[in-house]
């Protein structure tokens, strides 16, 4: 090139920089400010070289400008670097190191104090689970088993606070238990969304992780046993029930009993005429126990497909049976349709007199008896309850059984299954419809102290109409907890199992509830919680509910039974649980057909987590 070349930057007060021919180096330019301006911010003083003129260049754009020696210009050269890619300074980078190590420490710090706080301060120690009052005449050996100091001193919030130690030794004895379910193929999407709940609530620990066992009087489908499988890391067996434990005995007739099914199902007595409602009733009552797979266990607990497990439960619920000799346990004590086993408490009653040498010294089941107080004005002022006065009569509380924990050894004992077999050789599971719940409830009444049967208050769970949700301190998102406890997610198996539907978040909270449902209902929760004192360190998803919210709810309007005075829970519990503040009826149903709106009133409600402070 025989010409020097020059290339103009732009802008107002742009600087000129023209380059001779052959030139090597390279000028580089900026526009704008001044070497000072930029270095100004770094505290930094341009430096002053030899030979390079400080006046600014000639505003002629043919002027000539000599090249400046390489080595000069390199010298400087990252003076004219734009602003946003210089280097930090040193100094702005020791202050951000301080102020992340700062904050850092700051939350650490707050983290470990919280800890401390929490293990000087057993949370636990402020609840006192209800407890029946003991019958007259009997004491509490101060020597036995302590199940309330037990749970203060077993309750974890947080297992991870737990050394390995610890958790190896809680692992290694671990009781020999297993969750139970009889269920059907087609039942498969409502059994799946009860083990995801309890497997988020209770056996997703590492220290807990039992078993499950399924039964069915049919085989199980490779999609049954795939889905189920899915939804937990726990070992499943799927098991079919022997043709004699599913089927009319020989000795029932079975004209008889076809008659009486339709007949009992024409008065309105649920599921009455279904015959497999029978078998499943019969086999629950007793059979279950001797199953050849329950033979490898110790204690159950019984799981329905399509429950709700509304809370988190921190201890081990089948430790604590065994180390505190209990041999069943319930979290619902209700009323049954009297209809359904009209001469279930003749036949007790005659079982007791050809065996009073199986009946426990200690059993208590008073509280199973109507008493001279027992009316049914609010529903039948005409009937009364006249015919059972003071008789001894059976006033058709029990156990909720869709909800059980209990000891294999008691159902598999001479008592139980003498008692069990003199009620099925009577034919009262097939002439009429004879419940497991009725049949567990007199016979742990009958062959077992009341020390030895357990209220689990704090036990969220729901089933159909029946529910109850224990108070507590701490909300629980269903959607967001659930999921992030299950051990393995189902949708992550949608490929072998084909039951892409089954999503932790929709099974646990409700495939039907609506985002206007959801916030009424936790508007209410909270506005609950503000008035109430809960479990300390409780976590539920649920509306705390009163103690005997469920008294009458599987009574329907048409059976004209005599009620008790008192809710069934609260009968069992006696003592303080039964003072009122006024004498009125208690029969509270949301079936029934009640004259007037006021309910009684007790002095405990069972709202709290400490009624007795």
């Amino acid at each position: 090139m025989s010409a020097p070349y020059t290339r103009y930057t732009g802008g107002h007060g742009a600087r000129i920089t023209s380059r001779p021919a052959g030139a090597k180096g390279h000028y580089a330019s900026h526009s704008g400010s001044s070497a000072e301006d930029l270095l100004s911010p770094l505290g930094l003083t341009p430096r002053q070289e030899v030979g390079v003129d400080e006046n600014p260049l000639p505003t002629s754009l043919t002027e000539d400008t000599h090249e400046l020696p390489r080595n000069k210009v390199q010298v400087h050269s990252w003076k004219f670097l734009p602003r946003r890619i210089r280097p930090f300074s040193l100094r702005k980078v020791v202050v951000m190191c301080l102020t992340v190590v700062l904050v850092t420490s700051a939350w650490m710090c707050g983290r470990e104090s919280e800890k401390l706080v929490g293990q000087a301060t057993p949370i636990i120690d402020d609840y006192v689970p209800p407890m029946p009052h003991p019958p007259a005449g009997y004491t509490i050996k101060a020597e036995g088993p302590q199940p309330v100091q037990w749970l203060r001193e077993n309750t974890f919030l947080n297992i991870q606070d737990l050394s390995a130690h610890q958790l190896q030794a809680l692992t290694e004895t671990r009781p020999k238990a297993a969750f139970i379910s009889l269920v059907r193929n087609e039942e498969v999407e409502d059994l799946v969304a009860s083990i995801l709940q309890v497997e988020a609530r209770f056996n997703g620990r590492e220290t807990h992780r039992y078993d499950w066992v399924f039964f069915n009087n049919e085989e199980f489908t490779q999609e049954f046993k795939a889905a189920v499988s899915a939804a937990t890391s726990s070992q499943c067996y799927f098991e079919r029930i022997p043709k004699e434990h599913w089927s009319i005995p020989s000795w029932i007739d079975v004209t008889r009993f076809d008659v009486g099914r339709q007949f009992m199902g024409g008065i309105g007595v649920g599921k009455a005429w279904l015959q497999s409602y029978h078998h499943m009733c019969r086999w629950n009552a007793g059979i279950f126990a001797l199953e050849k797979r329950m033979a490898d266990y110790d204690w159950f607990w019984r799981v329905e497909p399509a429950v709700k497990f509304y809370c988190d439960i921190n201890y081990d619920v089948f430790r604590f049976m065994e180390e505190n000799d209990m041999a069943y346990g319930f979290n619902m004590a209700i009323l049954d349709d009297a209809r359904s086993f009209p001469s279930l408490w003749e036949r007790t009653k005659a079982f007791i007199d050809r065996n009073e040498e199986l009946i426990d010294e200690d059993a208590d089941f008073n509280w199973l008896l109507h008493t001279s107080e027992d009316q049914d004005d609010t529903i039948r002022p005409e009937t009364g309850a006249s015919a059972a006065l003071g008789d001894g009569e059976y006033n058709n509380c029990q156990f909720y059984s869709n909800f059980e924990i209990g000891s294999l050894n008691f159902f598999r004992s001479r008592e139980h299954r003498a008692y069990f077999e003199h009620l099925d050789k009577a034919g009262g599971f097939y002439y009429e419809r004879f419940g497991d719940a009725p049949v567990h409830t007199l016979s742990v009444s009958m062959f077992l102290p009341k020390t030895r049967i357990w209220y689990f208050r704090d036990i969220g769970y729901a089933h159909g109409l029946c529910e109850q949700c224990p108070p507590h301190e701490q909300q629980l998102m269903l959607e967001s907890r659930a999921s992030g406890l299950l051990p393995r997610e189902a949708e992550g198996q949608a490929e072998v199992t084909q039951v892409d539907e089954y999503k932790p978040h929709t099974l646990v909270a409700g495939p039907f509830e609506s985002l206007g449902s959801t916030h009424r209902r936790w508007n209410t929760i909270a506005k609950d919680v503000e008035r109430q004192k809960g479990i300390p360190g409780l976590s539920c998803g649920c509306t705390v509910s009163a103690i005997d919210s469920n008294n009458a709810k599987l009574v329907p309007y048409e059976s004209k039974q005599c009620k008790p005075s008192d809710p069934c829970i609260r009968k069992f519990l006696g003592g303080k649980w039964l003072v009122r503040k006024n004498k009125m009826s208690d029969f509270n149903s949301v079936t029934e057909n009640i004259a007037g709106n006021d309910g009684p009133e007790y002095v405990l409600d069972g709202r709290d987590g400490n009624p007795f402070q």
